[in-house]
């Protein structure tokens, strides 16, 4: 059956279901390259969407477009195409996000937590977590190495939707009082830079891995 008999037998919400069928198919190619090369090409396509459809969620938002984006959430075609990235999503599906986030962030919560620090979530939208450092690890100089290769890593590999991620000045406040001499250090031979921000007009599409 060619993509053009498809697009002619299946419906909308039919066809994510069968490109997963074909993505599962084709990964598990006997040859291992071919295989593997369908994989990165999967995974790149669907940055390449999230991120720009995420883009243009943001900017409807930021232009007051609340009522245009429940209209498009419940138009059977393009509620399904934000449905699959999590986006434009309303308040039932908010929750499930701020769920899986939270789900997500059990893994690094220990380690903040040892030092005397702690992780609130202020808000998940589209795909974007913005989260508030408290205690001891506000300020810290490896706060942004545990951002970057903690909480954001879990996000990540936790959460399918996730996009990026904002962070809030915290409460300098510790909140383990015990734990506030302790040497905080997240990553094994120091704190490295973290990466510059993304240059130009174009978002920098990163691939999950």
């Amino acid at each position: 059956m060619s993509a053009q008999d498809d697009e002619q037998t299946l419906g909308y919400d039919q066809v994510l279901h069968r490109i997963g069928e074909l993505a599962e198919e084709l990964s598990e190619h006997p040859d291992p390259a071919v295989a593997d090369k369908v994989t990165e090409l999967l995974d790149w396509v669907d940055a390449f969407h999230r991120d720009g459809l995420g883009r243009l969620i943001e900017m409807t938002r930021q232009w007051r477009g609340e009522i245009f984006l429940e209209s498009a959430a419940g138009d059977p075609i393009t509620g399904t195409l934000l449905g699959a990235y999590g986006l434009g999503e309303g308040p039932e599906a908010t929750d499930e996000a701020e769920s899986a986030v939270l789900a997500a962030l059990e893994s690094v919560r220990p380690l903040v937590e040892s030092h005397g620090g702690a992780i609130e979530v202020e808000s998940v939208v589209d795909g974007v977590v913005t989260l508030r450092l408290k205690g001891t690890c506000d300020g810290c100089p490896s706060s942004s190495a545990t951002l970057t290769y903690g909480v954001e890593a879990a996000l990540r590999e936790g959460w399918p939707n996730f996009r990026r991620m904002e962070v809030l000045e915290g409460d300098a406040t510790s909140i383990n009082p015990d734990a506030a001499d302790l040497e905080c250090v997240t990553v094994p031979g120091g704190v490295p830079e973290p990466p510059p921000a993304p240059q130009g007009p174009l978002l920098q599409i990163r691939r999950k891995t």
